[in-house]
């Protein structure tokens, strides 16, 4: 009797052992899964996002009889539609470690665009940059005044017509601009609905994208060794940090080669 105790005893511990060992290995391998992000920024702020209308598209709201304009804190001046940053957070990891490798949002609660023709009137705000892959900027749909959508794909962003960086130290910004902003086919089936028409198309180029933001924004903790730069204003770790995760940003998969572009310079 007495060893048939033991044995259920030892059988046991050997037991709880391995599960132990197995979650301590298992433990082990999910934290070398991760690892640390080039960049971290908590607590985004500032400035603006701000859009080019494209003539084409303006042309065609307008045979369509449909007037754009602006809501909430946006503004719409010299043919660009601009919208306030109110907050959001971008990590960036290298290249290949970890897929989306760049993860977060921009945030622009509060402003958006109007569409309006007759009695008809859609209202498209509290627009969201979502880095992953693909690139897309999601916000709220309202018709008729009632929400019809708290959170749907509204355009997609292309940044292989990225502009390089240009930063003004005096000011304190960072100014990217190029991407390419085009209309999700599903936001231009359901606004085709709204409007009784078929002219609206997925693909549509919108305009091109301006993205200013602040250098020093927000909490923004940075690996040992910093952010490989290609020198000049965008020397300091800082603000390289912060271009990098805004770049990325806008620039979605594309960003992807132009990383691997200036590593291989540096390596050159």
């Amino acid at each position: 009797m007495m060893r048939s105790v033991r044995r259920v005893v030892g059988m046991a511990t050997i037991g709880l052992v391995a599960a132990a060992v197995t979650g301590l290995g298992a433990g082990v391998a999910n934290a070398q899964e991760t690892p640390p992000p080039v960049a971290t920024i908590t607590n985004l702020t500032g400035q603006s996002t701000s859009v080019k209308l494209d003539s084409g598209f303006v042309e065609a709201l307008g045979s369509l009889g449909v007037a754009p304009g602006p809501s909430g804190n946006a503004k719409i001046a010299d043919g660009s539609a601009s919208f306030p940053i109110t907050g959001g957070n971008v990590t960036v990891y290298k290249p290949g470690d970890v897929n989306p490798y760049v993860q977060g949002s921009i945030k622009h609660e509060g402003s958006g665009l109007t569409l309006t023709k007759g009695d008809t009137k859609v209202t498209l705000d509290n627009f969201v940059i979502d880095p992953g892959d693909p690139a897309i900027l999601t916000g709220r749909v309202s018709a008729g005044g009632k929400v019809v959508a708290e959170s749907t794909t509204l355009f997609d962003l292309n940044g292989s017509t990225l502009k390089p960086i240009s930063v003004d130290s005096s000011a304190g910004t960072a100014t990217l601009t190029g991407t390419t902003v085009t209309l999700n086919s599903g936001a231009a089936e359901a606004l085709n609905g709204a409007f009784s028409t078929d002219a609206l198309k997925g693909g549509t180029v919108i305009g091109i994208a301006t993205i200013v933001v602040n250098t020093k924004s927000g909490d923004m903790p940075m690996p040992s060794g910093g952010v490989e730069t290609g020198g000049g204003s965008t020397s300091g770790i800082e603000d390289s940090g912060l271009i990098v995760a805004g770049g990325v940003l806008l620039l979605g998969a594309a960003g992807a080669v132009a990383v691997s572009r200036r590593r291989a310079g540096s390596r050159s």
